[in-house]
């Protein structure tokens, strides 16, 4: 079912057309803070496309709501998410676009990074808060912190050059748009910082259960986006973790014995905060 809904009554400026893209399903927990928070916005040149892979739990009687704010809807069965968001790359007629899911929430932010936002032909990518911890996540990336982490997409700008002609790969559930950043980076698409916050992430989505065969296949595209020498640096990252990790588990098998609980709890709650350091 696609539903269009015609809100282009043409913004005569200069500042740049900003895609929003959201895909769902079953969301009605969560929808209506995200997509509040796109309507919200102060930068008013912005278009919304939402992906539902066909909700049963009222999420479309929500959509219907709001469909006044939002220029394009489909609700038809998926492959996934990142089906989902191929076909809003598909649909998007932005100069940029950004992914927010139907449990973040977009910052009142555009309006920063419109500005700063100049070469067509970059990804521009700024800071989220962990929903969780209100801890912020991001900072500037290199190739070598790429390979351990991942930008996190709710803060990336994708130009139109990148997001209509490359898309996501459906081998992986949860982390395609990983492998995607570190393709792109490989083939020299350059990603500018703009060191702004720009959405409320939340960390506990289905991201955060892991992706078994994107771990397969993590160290080769490593080593054909990046070279050997980051597959090699990753490799021993991943035994120094483990290492750590053992002596960490032994340190605290004796503190356990010997400190109170509330010391123990403590002492267990900073290395959880500590190991994405390592």
């Amino acid at each position: 079912m696609l539903k269009m809904h015609d809100l282009t009554i043409e913004i005569k400026t200069s500042a740049p057309k900003i895609s929003i893209g959201m895909v769902v399903y079953n969301g009605i927990e969560h929808i209506r803070g995200a997509l509040d928070s796109i309507v919200g916005q102060s930068y008013r040149n912005i278009e919304l496309i939402v992906v539902d892979g066909g909700s049963k739990d009222g999420t479309q009687n929500i959509l219907n709501k709001y469909a006044k704010h939002i220029n394009l809807i489909v609700s038809e069965p998926d492959k996934g998410i990142y089906d989902a968001m191929n076909k809003v790359c598909s649909l998007a007629t932005g100069d940029w676009l950004i992914f927010i899911g139907c449990d973040d929430e977009l910052l009142n932010s555009l309006g920063k990074i419109a500005v700063l936002m100049s070469d067509p032909n970059s990804v521009y990518y700024g800071d989220v808060i962990f929903r969780s911890t209100n801890i912020i996540y991001g900072g500037r990336f290199s190739k070598r912190r790429l390979a351990q982490m991942n930008f996190c997409h709710q803060a990336l700008f994708y130009p139109k050059s990148v997001y209509k002609k490359y898309c996501y790969d459906l081998d992986y559930k949860w982390l395609a748009d990983y492998a995607f950043n570190i393709k792109l980076v490989g083939i020299g698409i350059p990603f500018v910082y703009v060191g702004e916050v720009i959405s409320i992430y939340n960390d506990k989505g289905g991201s955060s259960q892991g992706d078994a065969e994107f771990e397969k296949k993590k160290l080769s595209l490593i080593r054909s986006s990046f070279g050997t020498t980051y597959a090699l640096i990753e490799i021993l990252r991943r035994r120094k973790q483990i290492l750590i990790g053992k002596t960490v588990i032994t340190i605290g098998i004796v503190l356990k014995h010997l400190l109170p609980y509330s010391y123990w709890k403590y002492f267990q709650s900073q290395w959880r905060r500590m190991q994405n350091f390592f």
